[in-house]
């Protein structure tokens, strides 16, 4: 298992669980981040958001909200 924000440009995985309080959750549930949907890491540049592609979006995601994301490795 791997935190989202530990993945590479151009790397692909699916998520295995999203931690967090509910809010969080809620949030991220809300633009598609759920447990078994595959994401494609589109660009992973140190100090800025994550840019994501999953369920045909593309989606900005800031760093300590990658770190609550886990991944299968």
């Amino acid at each position: 298992m791997a935190k989202l924000s530990e993945l590479k440009a151009g790397s692909e995985g699916k998520i295995l669980s999203v931690a967090g309080n509910a809010h969080f959750q809620s949030r991220v549930t809300a633009v598609g981040i759920t447990p078994g949907s595959t994401v494609k890491v589109i660009q992973n540049k140190r100090f800025h958001p994550m840019l994501i592609y999953t369920r045909n979006t593309l989606l900005a995601v800031n760093r300590e909200d990658c770190d609550l994301i886990e991944m299968e490795g």
